[in-house]
């Protein structure tokens, strides 16, 4: 799939972090760790997304992963969802997801949004 991110909305979405880490800090802190532990077991932000947003994350899983580690990943969001408040989280996902859940993390990792400029092919 073929995204393209002008740097207009790149400054939103890095506004809208922002804000989440200032009125919401645990949510902000709790989307931080899962982005983290997903580059660690380098697997895709566009699949974390989908598993937040309850998407089909299907087109975006990897093809070799160790089972055993991805049912513990798959576990540790379903178990952030259902005991801790994501809905501030959910909400900048599902306002800025023609971004690409990508990007998002990325800018919530501290990427620069003029790094991430124009078009981007997500897998």
């Amino acid at each position: 799939m073929l995204i393209s991110a002008t740097i207009h909305e790149l400054q939103n979405v890095r506004h809208a972090i922002e804000n989440l880490k200032e009125n919401e800090p645990v949510q902000y802190q709790q989307f931080k760790n899962i982005i983290s532990l997903t580059r660690q077991l380098q697997y895709s932000f566009q699949y974390l997304g989908c598993l937040v947003m309850d998407d089909d994350p299907s087109e975006f899983e990897q093809h070799v992963q160790n089972g055993y580690v991805l049912s513990i990943y798959k576990s540790e969001i379903k178990k952030l969802k259902e005991h801790q408040r994501m809905d501030a989280v959910q909400k900048l996902l599902a306002n800025y997801k023609d971004v690409s859940y990508d990007r998002i993390c990325k800018l919530a990792l501290g990427e620069e949004p003029e790094m991430l400029i124009g078009p981007m092919v997500v897998k």
